[in-house]
């Protein structure tokens, strides 16, 4: 599995899952190769940015079965569209959380082509 985000949180200062009630919010995540690059192709780096939010919802007791929501922000909207559902309905199984997808210009990492961030609930 790739490193997503790992070690980000203090060196640009937020939390990867913040708990709210009974409801965790997950901050966005990319999908970068154990070394930090960006893969170029646009199947592994969906499944590497879902790999990165799954390890994020594990650290908090939490599974995909948990997700009520998804936002992902895409560069070049809808291109590469039909890997990404391909990558999403992997992650989320039978789940069908809410989901709202917003092309963008740019994301903060040059190559990435998405980020996603999540509203899961609490199991405890």
């Amino acid at each position: 599995m790739g490193q997503g985000n790992k070690g980000w949180e203090e060196e640009f200062g937020y939390s990867d899952a913040v708990r709210a009630g009974d409801l965790w919010f997950l901050s966005g995540q990319v999908g970068l190769e154990d070394d930090g690059t960006v893969p170029a192709d646009p199947e592994r780096q969906y499944r590497l940015a879902f790999d990165t939010l799954r390890e994020v919802l594990q650290r908090q007791g939490c599974t995909p079965a948990d997700v009520v929501e998804l936002t992902t922000f895409h560069t070049d909207y809808p291109q590469h569209l039909s890997e990404f559902l391909a990558a999403k309905a992997e992650f989320q199984g039978d789940n069908r959380p809410a989901w709202t997808a917003v092309g963008v210009a740019a994301l903060a990492m040059v190559g990435t082509l998405v980020e996603i961030k999540a509203v899961a609930r609490a199991r405890d």
